[in-house]
């Protein structure tokens, strides 16, 4: 689902968050909140959504890895009222795939 147009500025990287599998669990918001801190620390491998304009060397579409230390860092940032990403620095990609 690509929202356009965006300008992002500075060092800053938006990466879709990857589809989650649907359950029927209807959980409380604090194990919720624990169940998505732990899945964040998973990803290993997230899609460029849009680049800052400071970047040079990575761009839309490219599948990175963050550094796991820059996790409690990593922000939701709603681009749409039903299409949320991730916002981190370019400086908290460890790799590019």
């Amino acid at each position: 689902m690509k929202q356009k147009p965006i300008t992002l500025l500075g060092n800053r990287v938006y990466l879709e968050i990857p589809e989650e599998k649907k359950t029927q669990l209807h959980l409380d918001k604090a194990t919720k909140a624990a169940l998505d801190e732990e899945k964040v620390r998973n990803w290993g491998r997230l899609k460029v959504f849009a680049v800052g304009s400071s970047i040079e060397g990575l761009k839309e579409g490219d599948e990175v890895m963050i550094d796991p230390s820059a996790v409690e860092k990593v922000r939701q940032i709603p681009i749409s009222p039903t299409h949320y990403v991730l916002l981190v620095s370019y400086f908290d990609i460890a790799h590019i795939w």
